[in-house]
């Protein structure tokens, strides 16, 4: 986990994060990542609305919610192909989709425990987006 991947987080350090929390590498790759959306051009705003469902789904609580965030996979999909051509949004796309699989993937019983990882992720590619310049 040394090597830092410039050109994006991989998907098996993505599933890591849901998995086991961040860790110092995992936190440079999300960095690295950060950076590259706000380089090949996604927007804040393409960020925030999807940061505000999210957000929304963990007040009242992902037991509750948990069908509202499996439909958040749909709904990055949705934009992300009416704006095929900003790279970033792709991105973006592939690996929320890759973490929200992985809040599923395993007991049912530790969900809630990946889906605060999760979040955790979403937060760490929204703040280092911005710390880039991210508009």
């Amino acid at each position: 986990m040394n090597d830092i991947q410039l050109e994006s987080m991989k998907d098996a350090q993505v599933e890591q994060w849901v998995k086991n929390g961040p860790s110092p590498d995992l936190l440079k790759s999300t960095e690295t990542l950060g950076n590259e959306l706000q380089k090949d051009g996604l927007t804040t705003s393409q960020i925030r609305q999807v940061f505000s469902k999210l957000k929304n789904i963990e007040a009242k609580g992902f037991a509750q919610q948990r069908t509202e965030f499996m439909m958040l996979k749909p709904y990055i999909a949705y934009a992300a192909g009416r704006q095929q051509k900003v790279k970033g949004l792709q991105v973006f796309k592939n690996k929320i989709s890759k973490a929200i699989d992985a809040v599923f993937d395993g007991d049912k019983e530790a969900e809630s425990v990946r889906f605060n990882n999760f979040c955790k992720l979403f937060e760490a590619i929204l703040a280092y987006h911005r710390a880039h310049g991210g508009k």
